[in-house]
């Protein structure tokens, strides 16, 4: 085992799940809801219609090893990793059939059955060190976009009001999480050659199937050909200051042996925008924040 250094989590930031009970209505959130840009608008579609059997592996996976970790502060954390992951899918799922109602149900179907089939080839074929490894990279992924979005209030001013609020607070809470899933794998498994190579493999796995539904919602729209819309995009993405290109080196980041999640400490953002998504929770659900 190549252990990476012992980090903690800030004292400031807590692990608690928190159902916000988003509603979406297909007549207000506007087709291209993403800086009215259908390129990034059909992947950040694509990259929800993932989280709710994604996120359910993720949990599988967190559990199946949990009981390698003895110390209540961690069993805590992860407890509370498994109650945002499942916020998450619930959220999301309201969200993703907003998507019906703009006529992509068809496709959306589609995605998600693959999603779905892939995952259940993972249960089948990868063993549980695997799965939990895959679950460390993924996370990776989703908490260094995460923090795109945290850092960056343009980012966040480019998504329609509709839509904002859900972003943004599933960005916090995979902030607050990020290095759950991480710790647990170093403490049950450990494998640095394992960890890497799965990282790098979960990546083009998410990449290929991104690509392709985008492509599809893109072509269901008559779009898929159109060198201006997807020039553009593609260089909001990946140009300069892209959404992408800010990325790589916190992705690269990951195949240092002695990475850790927490090295890069953002923990200020969460405080920063807290309390702004704390005031859009349902009425039905603010008992339960408080």
């Amino acid at each position: 085992m190549n252990q990476a250094p012992r980090k903690s989590r800030p004292a400031q930031v807590s692990i608690t799940p928190q159902r916000m009970g988003f509603a979406f209505d297909a007549r207000e959130v506007p087709r291209y809801w993403y800086d009215n840009e259908p390129l990034l608008t059909h992947f950040m579609n694509v990259f929800s219609l993932t989280f709710p059997d994604g996120e359910q592996f993720f949990v599988d996976s967190v559990r199946a090893l949990r009981q390698q970790v003895q110390d209540p502060a961690r069993q805590k954390d992860i407890s509370g990793f498994i109650g945002q992951e499942a916020m998450h899918s619930l959220e999301h799922k309201t969200f993703n059939a907003m998507l019906d109602g703009h006529g992509y149900g068809k496709l959306t179907e589609a995605a998600t059955k693959q999603a779905r089939g892939m995952l259940k080839f993972a249960r089948k074929h990868y063993s549980a060190r695997r799965q939990l490894a895959a679950t460390a990279g993924l996370e990776h992924i989703t908490a260094i976009l995460a923090n795109v979005m945290l850092s960056d209030p343009k980012e966040l001013e480019r998504m329609d009001p509709h839509v904002r609020q859900l972003w943004l607070w599933h960005a916090i809470e995979e902030t607050e999480h990020k290095a759950v899933a991480f710790d647990l794998y170093q403490d049950a498994v450990g494998d640095y050659g394992l960890r890497v190579s799965v990282f790098l493999r979960a990546t083009l796995a998410l990449g290929v199937f991104m690509g392709l539904h985008t492509y599809k919602l893109l072509e269901k729209d008559g779009l898929h050909r159109s060198p201006k819309v997807l020039a553009r995009g593609l260089w909001k993405m990946w140009g300069y200051k892209g959404m992408f290109t800010r990325v790589i080196p916190a992705y690269l980041d990951y195949l240092r042996p002695g990475f850790h999640p927490w090295d890069h400490d953002n923990s200020e953002l969460i405080a920063r925008w807290k309390a702004q998504v704390e005031s859009t929770i349902a009425p039905a659900y603010r008992k339960q924040a408080a």
